[in-house]
């Protein structure tokens, strides 16, 4: 097996511990992963982007609250269910897709909701030296997303997607400022959800080529989770995984891989499903 396959087969991650406070009109009684994204859940696309790496696991780390929905969910993403679901409906039993080969976990997150909190209790539960993480409200609907990350990042190296900058953007993503050129570039730093005044700053001192935007992906190395577990540890209030991930960046390369295949944010529209 060549390293190249043997991190693109890393078991994944999927941080679903929030309670869709951006979505609040429905999100008491739905998570925003299980809203209907071209007719399926968004958290059944990340489950296909999982399995068209060659991943055979995942860990989907879920708020407590939503507890009592797993049983479904699990029913519903196990492999298979799609053919048995068709079976009972009498309808044509299609091909098994990529997702048909993937275990899907759910755990509920302990203590403090956090991003690195959500990684760090996945990783273990996985036991994994390398993980992927994607945040559960950010679908791809191609399911192209994490194989993209994993041909184009350097072996061994953590890595981020991310999308060409876009000033009027910007104040919804982390802003990663890269070093290099090309489709895979270093982190240099990141600036946190910039207002419009510091995002046209940003521009006008790196230019638009040496700036992307921030996605819900990330190839995370067992490096990099000391780090973290350092960084959770040391912290007072909740650690944000893109600050630490940038911390980390100072000391260590971190890639920085370019898409421009749209994402699907579950938490952008409030309105109703």
């Amino acid at each position: 097996m060549s390293q190249t396959t043997a991190v693109a087969a890393a078991p994944v991650v999927i941080a679903a511990g929030g309670l869709g406070t951006r979505v609040a009109g429905w999100s008491p009684y739905l998570p925003k992963e299980l809203r209907p994204v071209r007719g399926r859940p968004g958290l059944a696309h990340i489950v296909d982007e999982a399995g068209a790496t060659g991943a055979v696991r995942a860990v989907v780390v879920h708020h407590p609250y939503y507890t009592p929905l797993v049983p479904w969910t699990r029913q519903v993403l196990a492999p298979g269910a799609l053919a048995r679901y068709q079976v009972l409906a009498r309808q044509p039993v299609t091909e098994p897709r990529p997702a048909d080969r993937v275990r899907v976990d759910f755990i509920p997150q302990q203590g403090r909701y956090a991003d690195v909190t959500s990684v760090l209790e996945g990783a273990e539960h996985l036991r994994a030296e390398d993980v992927y993480m994607v945040f559960a409200d950010n679908v791809d609907v191609t399911h192209t997303a994490l194989s993209l990350l994993a041909a184009a990042a350097t072996p061994g190296v953590p890595a981020v997607l991310a999308s060409p900058f876009d000033v009027d953007a910007a104040g919804t993503y982390g802003v990663i400022v890269c070093d290099g050129t090309g489709p895979v570039q270093r982190m240099l730093g990141l600036v946190e959800k910039p207002g419009r005044p510091e995002a046209c700053r940003l521009l006008a001192e790196h230019g638009a080529d040496s700036l992307r935007l921030l996605q819900g992906r990330m190839r995370i190395t067992q490096n990099l989770l000391n780090d973290l577990s350092a960084a959770e540890a040391g912290s007072a209030s909740e650690p944000k995984l893109s600050l630490a991930l940038a911390a980390y960046a100072r000391a260590h390369p971190v890639d920085v891989v370019t898409t421009t295949q749209p994402m699907t944010d579950l938490g952008l529209d409030s309105g109703g499903l």
